[in-house]
């Protein structure tokens, strides 16, 4: 073995471990295994791992070979080949996620890209797999070792059509990424296919998977860290708030007025009181279910939740109170709590403090691309542009906001005039599916989770 063998093989296992590591570190805690871009940042490592090790089969064990050697680097050059695509793969995956959080992609990107990328990895893998008996693509024999195969055009003209389509899709957005994105983009665009023109050309060096690590490494530093550390403070911030919009929710007034009113219930119509004490409860065990959900729930039990409330306050206020649903939909999902604090804000800070009471009235509305929940009182409104004088008021518009944003990369938006009544609108954006629109959920999921392959021949060189 000589000694541009032990550097090769020397590069394929820095490559590895550090890819491997880059790899995990992207998923550890939940936040990271539930965020797309995180996970397909951890497959282009893992996938580059992958190739590494199966290079440095090439390298190692040295021709001719015996039965288990053979078996070994056999084994090696087809999950060097089977890897290649799937790591440019989940790179459009990553893109795509990345560029999704920042801009609107184009609908013909988002019909046409899956199911083109899905039959070109499934035409290449049966390329890899056909390469096992004739040799088209690489070729293994005890005499000669590694060899590239007639056919192995065929896994560069795949590279770099996709490297091509991913280089197309960031350059289009150049202008909504940061100088430090731009530089990890771009370094994943210039670095791979530099070293695989040499590599191609110069037998028996092994730059490729070395110059994606490198790659790999600018994007770990200029984004990918600092994304998990924003993640993290996101994870903080949330808690708290759910936490904050627990306090907010219970409230000793309404919890001291609903016992009154059960009690002279009790007195009066026995049966109204059952039916009473039963809201009530079910009232209180969805505020206190939503104290350790950290995920979207149905907007049905949202609505439901929220319909409960409504029901104790008529109750209460009587004829003063006015309730209307004008709901034309309700598959989409909502943070918890959502819908109930902007009620509980309409009955407390619009309606009650009317001494003509009012109405409430929540409209639900699907458009093309969001889902949108209006919560509308006729109560006596405020001026948007001063500072709430109840602390209670602007931290639980404030906690929904945050919620909102974070969770569903949704809003909310209030309207008021003084005298006139109080506006609140969430805006739920549905989710991008390749050509299609699916309702508003809690994260977006990854788009390419499978993948391709590429390379060549060469005597005992590089791949």
């Amino acid at each position: 073995m000589g000694s541009l063998d032990l550097l090769n093989i020397a590069l394929d296992g820095y490559s590895a471990i550090l890819c491997a590591m880059m790899g995990v570190y992207a998923l550890i805690g939940e936040r990271g295994r539930r965020d797309r871009v995180s996970r397909c940042f951890a497959g282009i490592c893992l996938t580059n791992a992958v190739m590494s090790l199966g290079d440095m089969t090439s390298w190692a064990p040295a021709p001719p070979l015996d039965e288990a050697e053979y078996a070994l680097v056999v084994a090696g050059s087809f999950a060097y080949y089977a890897a290649v695509m799937p790591l440019y793969l989940f790179f459009t995956g990553y893109v795509v996620s990345y560029l999704e959080r920042r801009t609107q992609l184009a609908p013909t990107t988002r019909r046409a890209a899956a199911p083109l990328l899905g039959a070109f990895f499934a035409a290449y893998l049966a390329c890899c797999v056909a390469s096992l008996r004739n040799g088209m693509l690489f070729a293994v024999t005890p005499g000669e070792g590694y060899a590239r195969g007639d056919m192995f055009w065929i896994s560069q003209a795949s590279v770099i059509a996709l490297h091509l389509f991913n280089a197309v899709l960031v350059l289009r957005h150049f202008g909504c990424l940061t100088a430090a994105e731009r530089l990890g983009f771009v370094s994943y665009l210039v670095l791979p296919m530099a070293a695989d023109a040499v590599q191609v050309t110069l037998f028996g060096v092994a730059l490729l998977n070395a110059s994606i690590t490198v790659a790999l490494l600018v994007i770990f530093i200029s984004i990918q860290s600092e994304r998990k550390a924003l993640l993290a403070r996101r994870d903080r911030e949330l808690a708290e708030a759910r936490a904050s919009i627990m306090l907010s929710q219970i409230q000793p007034h309404f919890l001291y007025n609903t016992l009154t009113a059960i009690r002279e219930l009790c007195l009066t119509d026995p049966d109204e009181a059952a039916r009473t004490v039963t809201d009530f409860s079910a009232y209180l065990r969805e505020n206190m279910a939503s104290l350790t959900s950290s995920r979207p729930i149905p907007f049905e039990r949202e609505l439901r939740h929220a319909r409960t409330y409504l029901s104790l306050e008529q109750r209460r206020f009587g004829e003063r109170l006015c309730v209307e649903f004008d709901v034309a939909t309700t598959a989409f999902r909502l943070p918890p709590l959502s819908l109930q604090a902007l009620v509980e804000n309409a009955v407390r800070h619009g309606v009650a403090k009317c001494e003509r009471g009012g109405c409430v009235r929540i409209v639900v509305r699907e458009e093309p691309d969001a889902f949108t929940v209006a919560v509308q009182d006729d109560g006596v409104g405020f001026d948007v542009e001063r500072k709430a004088d109840d602390e209670r008021l602007r931290v639980g518009i404030a906690n929904v906001r945050t919620r909102m944003e974070a969770l569903m990369g949704g809003s909310l938006l209030v309207e008021s005039v003084p005298g006139a009544g109080t506006c609140a609108t969430l805006r739920v954006p549905k989710k991008p599916r390749m050509g299609r629109w699916e309702p508003g959920c809690s994260e977006k999921e990854a788009v390419f989770a499978e993948a391709e392959r590429p390379t060549e021949q060469r005597a005992k060189g590089s791949r």
